[in-house]
């Protein structure tokens, strides 16, 4: 009753559907889409708990903005790089020049996943595949943690799920925090954004740019380059975008 067509961001499905119709190598050789949902829904439930669990088929989520549902997955580019930040955070763009950090619960670090999907072997029975991580469990013990593949009546899609959790659970074991200004509004949840903080670093690498020309760009301060060479400048045009040279 309240959302229509125009309401969904059409623009931001069509990457995602690209990386979701990927063909990605099996174990055994054969080859299937990224991703594909196959599934009955057969009781009542919220809408938007019902929307969610769909996303999670392709490692996504979500959300509202700008009078448009917005959908957003975690995921790199089709050729295997980096995804590039959209903006970049410094001590001279947040409120106090400070960041916050604080490492995630050793509880929420799993060592072992139980990932759940319906076997099409089985007349579409659920099923278990397990991920788990021999170096993790020597790190922080056995720390199990069942998850449900959405949708998935393929073990490999699953167990690509397994692995993307145990592997974003061990990357994403720190959180930075802090505030800032309208530039806050530039970065949408699910984007990469960079931060280059003076304190960890131990060096000022970044700042705001007082004037440019097309062959010079003077700083607020003055800048120590690290040895070596190489040296790439990362700067934040007009139009929000980040352009490196």
């Amino acid at each position: 009753d309240f959302v229509q067509a125009s309401n969904l961001s059409w623009v931001d499905l069509y990457p995602l559907a690209q990386y979701a119709n990927q063909l990605v190598t099996n174990p055994d050789g054969s080859q299937e889409p990224r991703f594909a949902c196959n599934t009955v829904i057969s009781s009542q439930a919220q809408a938007f708990n019902v929307l969610q669990d769909l996303a999670s088929v392709f490692r996504g989520m979500l959300f509202w903005q700008a009078n448009t549902i917005q959908a957003t997955a975690d995921h790199g580019n089709l050729d295997g790089t980096d995804i590039t930040p959209v903006h970049l955070y410094s001590n001279s763009n947040v409120i106090n020049g400070v960041f916050n950090y604080s490492g995630t619960s050793l509880k929420t670090r799993s060592t072992k996943i139980r990932v759940r999907y319906n076997d099409p072997d089985n007349f579409y029975k659920s099923n278990y595949v397990c991920v788990e991580d021999a170096t993790l469990i020597s790190k922080y013990g056995y720390q199990e943690k069942e998850i449900v593949a959405f949708g998935a009546t393929s073990k490999f899609q699953a167990q690509r799920l397994g692995r993307w959790m145990l592997t974003s659970e061990e990357l994403d074991g720190e959180v930075v925090t802090f505030v800032t200004g309208l530039q806050g509004a530039v970065v949408l949840p699910g984007q990469v954004f960079a931060v280059s903080d003076e304190m960890r670093q131990g060096v000022r690498l970044a700042g705001r740019v007082s004037s440019a020309t097309t062959t010079a760009i003077t700083v607020d301060q003055s800048i120590t380059l690290p040895t070596g060479g190489d040296h790439t400048l990362a700067c934040t045009l007009a139009d929000g975008t980040i352009e490196t040279k």
